[in-house]
């Protein structure tokens, strides 16, 4: 499979990780949507990892044995065409038997997709949502942009931002979101933190003269961009000093973004809340859609190590 990194175009073919439950009807409709605004193939993907007449209806379960359909992804084709209620999709459906990342990233693989749309895990204890074990992975793995579905959805994407830090894996988060949203005003969001700043006999100059610095690295990152440069030119960058956790969150709920544009693998603050744990908590405290781009390494197909 290509270089997802390379696709300079919106997504041609959309991989939705669905388990057939509610808690995936968002992202079910967003990938339906995204897949209808681009006209792109959408590819429903389905792990079988419960038993066999969990996919057959009761009454199909009382027919006779040579009239139960026998084919599980006839199953799961039907229900996600029932559930779109017709959407005008060129949807197909893909079921296998195994743990559901492993499945999601084979497919993934095979299809040659450039994006994948899931939604979240539900904590039935604590009755609560969370990232789960499989977009964990999925996140950890997939070098195909992560699409995390929060929203309901009421229309397309209208107010997108990238969140960076300046980094390889934040350029990779641009590009993508530029290419996968190509009308679209989209910002950079860098939040910074100066170091020593109480030290100074002037705080807040020495604040204003950071803040300098984070704008001219902004500027000189936005030229390093791979693209057009009539693109480029109507980018700007928004610096604020503080943690990238907390203001990216606010600048959401302030300036009603209903995307965020996340890099893996980058560096300073914004690299560590999107590495381990910390990762689970920034995206899980974001009140939007997060659509989640791992920076590129040498020869990685879907999926890594």
């Amino acid at each position: 499979m290509a270089d997802p990194s390379s696709t300079k175009a919106p997504p041609r073919k959309i991989l939705l990780a669905t388990d057939l439950s509610a808690r995936c009807d968002r992202a079910m409709d967003r990938a339906a949507a995204l897949a209808k605004e681009h006209e792109a193939q959408l590819v429903a993907v389905h792990a079988l990892e419960q038993p066999e007449t969990f996919y057959r209806s009761d009454v199909e379960q009382r027919l006779p044995s040579w009239r139960r359909t026998h084919d599980p992804a006839r199953i799961v084709l039907d229900q996600l065409r029932q559930d779109l209620f017709g959407a005008a999709t060129n949807i197909s459906a893909v079921v296998e038997r195994g743990a559901a990342a492993d499945v999601i990233l084979a497919v993934a693989e095979k299809e040659g997709c450039d994006l994948v749309v899931t939604g979240l895990a539900r904590d039935e204890t604590l009755g609560r949502f969370g990232l789960g074990g499989t977009v964990d992975t999925l996140l950890r793995r997939s070098a195909i942009p992560i699409l995390i579905v929060k929203q309901r959805v009421h229309a397309p994407y209208r107010n997108i931002i990238v969140a960076t830090d300046f980094s390889d894996a934040s350029r990779a988060a641009v590009e993508t979101a530029l290419e996968f949203f190509p009308e679209k005003d989209i910002p950079l969001f860098h939040a910074y933190h100066a170091p020593m700043a109480g030290l100074t006999s002037n705080p807040a100059q020495y604040q204003q003269d950071y803040a300098r610095v984070a704008q001219a690295e902004c500027a000189e990152f936005i030229q390093k961009l791979a693209t057009p440069e009539p693109r480029r030119r109507g980018l700007r960058c928004i610096v604020e000093p503080g943690s990238p956790k907390e203001l990216v969150s606010q600048f959401v709920r302030d300036m009603g973004v209903d995307l965020v544009v996340l890099g893996t693998q980058g560096r300073s603050a914004l690299a560590d809340v999107l590495i381990g744990s910390t990762a689970k908590e920034i995206l899980s405290a974001l009140p939007c859609d997060a659509l989640v781009v791992r920076g590129q390494r040498g020869g990685q197909g879907a999926a890594a190590a």
